[in-house]
């Protein structure tokens, strides 16, 4: 097995990867998963390659307490998330946040790393929970290049999205829906995709997870083939605007994996509806993959060979994914100077459809939605100065649009953020317009902010 050392930061280069794909099955249900409480990290006293130790598959209240003890141990790098919808039968979908100071809402670029779309797909549950608590031990070790890395990112981390589909060993929600079927652009009503576009409670976590927070990076981690996929899911809807900058990770991530791995369109892999990285690429031009472990063919999936022997290039691959977001060139900033104690607030509001499908009245048309991205930062700074890395304001035109799929889209939408200046308690002191592309700096004037702010708090 192939270890790296992360001691210092390495130099990022393309790689790409040109082996097939291996198309291969759903894993198989380990049986202690079907269980709730039984805890896996106490079954074996066998020592394991993972920072964790384990050896066997958490469940769901081994996630749980792995979070607790991060957070209880290190609360000054690690806060808990509650995920704001539960499931369908009640259960809690929670995360974690890792970064230095990690307390204070000051602007940071941000990685989002979730497992378990599918609930059958255990490795991609340990995967996402190691590499947490590794970066968590290594920061509190005083590692430098983790500690580099976690002053200038954030890390959002949900290992179990699926958290019913996941207690009960099966791919699907407790509504017998595909969650990763479930997202609205481009959603089409096929069996297993949903009532309706976010009719799920866990996809819609998802939606209100990307929607507050200024993801450059999202990764949603899969198995079983040996795959590293980027927007769109359909070949008629033609390449994403950021097609390079998207391939660019993507191959980067295959060739840390292995030469099996490749790099490629989702439609190219296979055509499907609703997933969550074309909802997140065309709502906030985030840089969205999936990422698909397996190993090779012929190879018996235990264990040993979907966790433990993956572990290190996992490891290897998520911190390109976290170097990426942490890259300036691949998110575009917001500055100024304003009061100190001031809200700064950044919202925008549009329409997205689905693919065309039959409506109730007979005809055949897609649907409307509206996403609404709203993040916000605290100013801290004694002298008032800020720097807030967000997505740009400049959004990929879908190929799904009022009237239809409408192919092979280059251009972008010019939505502004709205910024606004507030005391703690919302009340708005100003209003601004902010037009930033990718790579780009905008400073904003904040005077009548600083005014107001200081009559209102003599």
């Amino acid at each position: 097995m192939r270890r790296t050392d992360h001691s210092r930061p390495r130099r990022r280069t393309l790689m790409l990867a040109a082996a097939a794909v291996l198309a291969v099955p759903a894993v198989a249900v380990p049986a202690a998963v079907a269980a709730e409480p039984s805890s896996s990290s106490a079954s074996s006293t066998e020592a394991a390659d993972l920072p964790s130790g384990n050896t066997a598959y958490r469940t769901l209240a081994d996630y749980e307490a792995d979070m607790a003890a991060l957070v209880a141990d290190h609360p000054d790098l690690v806060e808990p998330i509650t995920l704001p919808y539960p499931t369908t039968s009640g259960r809690t979908v929670r995360g974690i946040e890792i970064t230095t100071n990690v307390q204070a809402n000051d602007g940071k670029p941000v990685f989002v790393d979730v497992g378990m779309h599918h609930g059958n797909e255990f490795p991609s549950g340990e995967l996402t929970m190691e590499f947490a608590i590794d970066l968590v031990e290594r920061a509190a070790a005083g590692d430098p290049y983790v500690t580099n890395l976690l002053d200038r990112a954030r890390v959002v981390v949900v290992p179990v999205v699926n958290v019913d589909g996941f207690v009960r060993g099966r791919r699907q929600t407790d509504t017998n829906t595909d969650m990763n079927r479930n997202y609205g652009l481009g959603w089409l009503p096929i069996p297993t995709g949903g009532a309706a576009p976010w009719s799920e409670p866990e996809t819609r976590n998802m939606e209100w997870l990307l929607s507050t927070r200024q993801a450059v990076v999202f990764n949603t981690q899969h198995t079983c083939i040996q795959v590293v996929l980027y927007p769109p899911l359909q070949l008629e809807a033609g390449p994403a605007q950021d097609v390079a900058r998207l391939h660019t990770l993507a191959s980067e991530i295959a060739a840390i994996y292995g030469p099996g791995y490749d790099a490629l369109p989702s439609a190219e892999d296979y055509e499907t509806t609703g997933e969550a990285i074309d909802w997140a690429y065309y709502a906030t031009r985030g840089l969205s993959i999936t990422t698909e472990t397996c190993p090779d063919s012929g190879v018996a999936r235990t264990y040993q060979t979907q966790v433990l022997d993956v572990y290190d290039e996992h490891r290897e691959a998520m911190f390109t994914a976290l170097e990426t977001a942490a890259d300036p060139e691949q998110y575009a900033v917001i500055d100024g100077k304003g009061p100190k104690g001031a809200v700064l607030r950044i919202t925008k509001s549009f329409d997205m459809y689905t693919s065309p499908h039959l409506q109730p009245d007979g005809g055949t048309r897609p649907t409307s939605f509206t996403t609404t991205l709203e993040s916000d930062l605290t100013i801290d700074n004694r002298n008032g100065k800020f720097e807030w890395a967000v997505n740009p304001s400049y959004r990929p035109i879908p190929a799904y649009q009022e009237d239809g799929v409408r192919g092979f889209q280059t251009g972008f939408y010019e939505e502004p953020w709205i910024l606004t200046c507030e005391l703690p308690d919302g009340t708005v002191l100003q209003t601004v317009p902010v037009d930033v592309d990718l790579g780009e700096t905008a400073t904003v004037d904040l005077k009548e902010c600083r005014r107001e702010f200081h009559r209102a708090r003599p």
